[in-house]
C-alpha cells in the first residue's frame, strides 16, 4: 500500500532537496553560456533569410511581385482614407442609415375665418369715388355716365391722389401705380373687388415698394437698377418668377412694353393674376386664396395682410 512507504519518503524529502539545491546553480550557469549562442544563431539565420530575400526581390519575378503588393496597399491606403475622411459621402441609405429629419417650426396658421375677418379694404379711389369719375374721359359730351372705362386714369388726377397719401411712407409713384393697377382691375376684371392696399401690401413685403437695398423708382416707373432675387431669380418690385412673368405679363402704363421691372407693368400683371378663376377678394376666403396662391407661405400672407390693413386704416383716418 502507498501508505506503508510514505514515513520513507518523507525521511528521504530533505536530501533531494539539498541535491536539487546543488544542481541549480550549475543548470543555471549552462543556460548563461548557451544564451549568447542561441542568440548568434537567431541573428545569423536571420542575416541568412534577409539575404535569401534581397536575392529573390533582385529576380524579375520577385520585382513583380513588390510592385503588386506595394500597388494593392496603396489602393486600400486610399480607400481606407476616403471612408474615414469622408464617411457621409453618397445618401444616408447607402450607410445602413436614416437621415434624421430636421425639426421644423410651426408653420403660422392664418385661417381665413378666423384671422382675417374682412378682407382689407379703406381709401380706395374706386370705393370713395367712383371709377369713372376718377378717369379722365377723353370725350366728355359722347361717353355715358355709365359706361365701363377702358383706360386708367390720367396721371394728375392720380399723382394728386397718391400725394395725399403721403403720410404712409409708400413711394408716391409707387402709390400711383397701385391705385392704376385698382382702376384697371375693375375695369377689366369688376367682380374681383381688389383693393389698391391688397398691392401695397405685397410690393411692401417682396420689395418695400421696389426701394429694397437702397434702389428707387424712377418717374417712368423703373427700378433703378433691376431687381432680381437670389433664390429663384424673382424679377421686378413684385418679384414675378420668369416663368409666371412669361404666362401674365402686361404693360400697364400702355408704352408697348412689357418690363417685370416697370412697377405700372409689374403691378397690372399681379392685379391680373390675382383676380383670375373669378376671384372675389372682398371676401375673406377669395383674398386668402388669391394671396396664397402668389406665395403660398402662412407667414408671407399674414404680412401682406397686416401690411394692407395699415394701409387701410390709416387712408382713412
Amino acid at each position: 500500500m502507498w501508505f506503508a512507504t510514505l514515513p520513507r519518503r518523507i525521511a528521504a524529502l530533505p536530501r533531494r532537496v539539498l541535491r536539487a539545491l546543488r544542481r541549480s546553480p550549475r543548470l543555471l550557469w549552462r543556460a548563461v553560456k548557451a544564451a549568447p549562442r542561441a542568440v548568434w544563431l537567431g541573428v545569423k539565420g536571420v542575416g541568412r533569410s534577409c539575404r535569401a530575400a534581397y536575392r529573390g526581390l533582385r529576380a524579375p519575378a520577385g520585382r513583380l511581385s513588390v510592385q503588386v503588393v506595394v500597388t494593392v496597399i496603396a489602393l486600400a491606403g486610399a480607400l481606407a482614407a476616403g471612408w474615414f475622411v469622408v464617411p457621409g459621402a453618397g445618401p444616408a441609405w447607402s450607410f445602413g442609415t436614416e437621415p434624421t429629419p430636421e425639426e421644423e417650426e410651426a408653420p403660422l396658421v392664418l385661417s381665413p375665418e378666423d384671422a382675417i375677418e374682412e378682407a382689407p379694404n379703406g381709401g380706395l379711389p374706386a370705393e370713395s369715388t367712383p371709377v369713372g369719375d376718377v378717369l379722365q374721359p377723353t370725350d366728355t359730351t359722347s361717353q355715358s355716365p355709365t359706361a365701363t372705362p377702358s383706360t386708367p386714369a390720367g396721371p394728375a388726377s392720380l399723382d394728386a391722389w397718391a400725394a395725399g397719401l403721403s403720410d404712409l411712407g409708400i413711394p408716391q409713384r409707387a402709390l400711383v401705380a397701385y391705385g392704376r393697377g385698382e382702376l384697371m382691375s375693375a375695369a377689366h376684371n369688376p367682380g374681383c373687388h381688389l383693393s389698391w392696399t391688397t398691392l401695397a401690401g405685397i410690393g411692401a413685403t417682396e420689395t418695400t415698394h421696389g426701394t429694397t437695398g437702397g434702389n428707387q423708382l424712377q418717374a417712368d416707373g423703373t427700378t433703378l437698377t433691376e431687381i432680381i432675387g437670389s433664390g429663384y431669380a424673382e424679377m421686378g418690385p413684385m418679384q414675378f418668377l420668369p416663368s409666371t412673368w412669361e404666362h401674365w405679363k402686361a404693360d400697364g402704363d400702355g408704352d408697348g412694353q412689357f418690363n417685370p421691372h416697370d412697377i405700372d407693368d409689374a403691378v397690372t400683371a399681379a392685379a391680373n393674376y390675382l383676380c383670375h378663376d373669378d376671384r372675389d377678394m372682398s371676401t375673406p376666403d377669395g383674398w386668402y386664396a388669391a394671396v396664397h396662391s402668389y406665395n403660398p407661405r402662412e407667414d408671407y400672407v399674414k404680412k401682406v395682410f397686416d401690411r394692407a390693413d395699415e394701409y387701410g386704416r390709416k387712408s382713412t383716418a
